[in-house]
């Protein structure tokens, strides 16, 4: 790994990395079992990301080492923001 990214890494926390492609995958798979047009996918994979990294970015993680966590980034908590904010989306017509 080239020595740009291992200080870029040192600064940024470990969950600012991972919820963003939890959300990722999270928009990707509602899409599937929800998603309406193809169209509606551009929507689903940006939103997903910003509200997985939403519920660690204003603290609202369980405290303690849940079982279902990688690091710092708890799974449980992250899929539960993008479903929720996917679903009020998806509920208003999107």
């Amino acid at each position: 790994m080239p020595p740009l990214f291992d200080g870029a890494l040192a600064i940024v926390p470990v969950w600012v990395i991972i919820t963003p492609l939890v959300g990722v995958v999270n928009g990707a798979l509602f899409y599937l079992l929800a998603g309406r047009r193809p169209s509606s996918l551009g929507i689903y994979l940006p939103l997903a990301a910003v509200a997985a990294s939403l519920p660690h970015a204003i603290g609202l993680m369980p405290t303690g080492s849940p079982p279902w966590t990688l690091g710092e980034v708890h799974l449980v908590v992250a899929s539960v923001g993008a479903w929720s904010m996917l679903a009020l989306v998806r509920l208003a017509g999107r």
